[in-house]
């Protein structure tokens, strides 16, 4: 009983949904769930045989046993549905949404915790390889801005609970909920697909862009709310809003077997950079930026290069996909020239 309130305790300070400032979390004074590299280990129990087929996103009952040691485990209800527009047509098994019941360790007040899981969409080595690119990517954006959502790395062991009955063992992650990452940057979630330029903050946005182009990703658009969300700082003095970027199955660096450049792009292929933010009449921005990115290149290529779970090979050819866009910044008369030329009137 004493341990499963110790349990309860550490939970509501992770995962209760609060927005004020009274409730900014702060990664020093509690434990987070999200600054954990190790790979977590947890077993789904849940109708996949209904996922597969119907990839439905009416929820089903299930639950979740997190393997906190070895030896020890905690088993939480949670209710699933399938997610992700794009990979349910795509995927034989389409991502995860999980939400926790009212009376759950992970949530308090009534309110109901959500976690967006990343699945191996197909079973082979080719489709979990893509899934740990994007998680690497998810990784690679956390050196570049405070405005990212955090990721944990999973060991998932899926139990059919349906007709079939059939079980998989296989890697995955986690996506940090939005209001965790608000609560961490003191900011708020702003909704809406359209805002005027003039409310968007434009290094930020540029910051953006810039790492889209250093990934090979054109499948983000600001102006429509494309993959990504929207926040404003409660900081006084800063009323601009930023745009943070998520959803990278589609960038270059994972060179995904069904993606295709965006409808607005020039490019090519997913592989062929295209710089799609915003045109700008003045070059602070991208001399800011550059200088910010150079800054972050050793870190970036440690990052890499020390991500054991993709083979030698592998961190070998995204290590020369990215030491190509860092090349382009070495030159920046030449680099901003390039991004001018391919840069969007309307984002």
């Amino acid at each position: 009983m004493y341990k499963r309130f110790i349990i309860f305790i550490f939970f509501s300070f992770l995962f209760t949904g609060h927005k004020s400032a009274a409730h900014v979390v702060n990664d020093s004074l509690y434990p987070s769930f999200f600054s954990n590299e190790t790979i977590l280990k947890i077993s789904l129990y849940f109708d996949i045989t209904t996922h597969i087929r119907k990839k439905s996103e009416e929820y089903c009952e299930g639950r979740i046993v997190i393997y906190d040691t070895p030896a020890d485990s905690t088993t939480i209800d949670v209710r699933c549905r399938a997610r992700g527009n794009n990979r349910k047509d795509i995927c034989f098994f389409p991502p995860v949404m999980l939400n926790f019941k009212p009376d759950s360790l992970f949530t308090t007040e009534g309110y109901l915790a959500k976690l967006k899981l990343v699945t191996h969409c197909v079973n082979s080595k080719m489709y979990e390889e893509y899934m740990l690119e994007e998680y690497l990517i998810y990784k690679l954006w956390e050196l570049i801005s405070p405005y990212a959502l955090r990721t944990r790395l999973l060991d998932i062991n899926y139990y059919d609970l349906g007709e079939r009955g059939k079980n998989y063992k296989n890697k995955g992650f986690f996506i940090e909920p939005l209001y965790m990452m608000t609560q961490r940057t003191n900011s708020i979630e702003i909704e809406g697909e359209y805002f005027h330029d003039a409310v968007i903050n434009s290094l930020d946005a540029d910051r953006v862009a810039f790492f889209c182009y250093m990934i090979g990703n054109t499948d983000w658009r600001i102006k429509s709310g494309h993959n990504v969300k929207f926040i404003k700082s409660i900081d006084e003095g800063r009323e601009e809003i930023t745009a943070i970027p998520y959803d990278f199955d589609h960038a270059g660096l994972v060179n995904a077997s069904y993606a295709r450049p965006a409808e607005w792009s020039s490019a090519k292929s997913v592989v062929e950079r295209d710089y799609t933010g915003r045109c700008r009449d003045y070059d602070e921005n991208y001399y800011q930026l550059i200088k910010e990115f150079l800054a972050v290149e050793e870190d970036v290529y440690e990052t890499i290069m020390n991500f054991e779970h993709l083979e030698a090979k592998k961190r070998k050819a995204i290590y020369k996909y990215v030491a190509a866009f860092y090349k382009e910044l070495k030159k920046p008369e030449a680099f901003i020239r390039n991004i001018r030329n391919s840069c969007m009137d309307r984002y």
